[in-house]
């Protein structure tokens, strides 16, 4: 499989969550450091416009769930950046 790159695109993940009283916890986004959207998956390449490039990713990668880390040139679950919703 491959992985459609927007390096152009950040990505954003819940790093925490604020109380907001009664039970009730508001989202805090941040962006990811180095974190480039994943626009699309194909099984082929095909021609794109620049800044966009392709990468390989195993057959689970989805542009909702995943993230192009530019750090080190790998595809990265954005869950694994985000804390456990908080238990009361």
């Amino acid at each position: 499989m491959k992985a459609l790159i927007s390096p152009s695109q950040t990505v954003e993940y819940i790093s925490e969550y604020s109380d907001m009283g009664d039970g009730v916890y508001k989202q805090i986004f941040s962006n990811i450091p180095n974190g480039q959207r994943v626009a699309d998956i194909s099984e082929n390449e095909f021609d794109v416009a620049e800044p966009l490039f392709w990468v390989d990713c195993d057959n689970s990668t989805l542009p909702t769930t995943h993230y192009y880390d530019s750090s080190d040139s790998t595809v990265k679950l954005i869950s694994d950046l985000e804390p456990p919703y908080p238990s009361e």
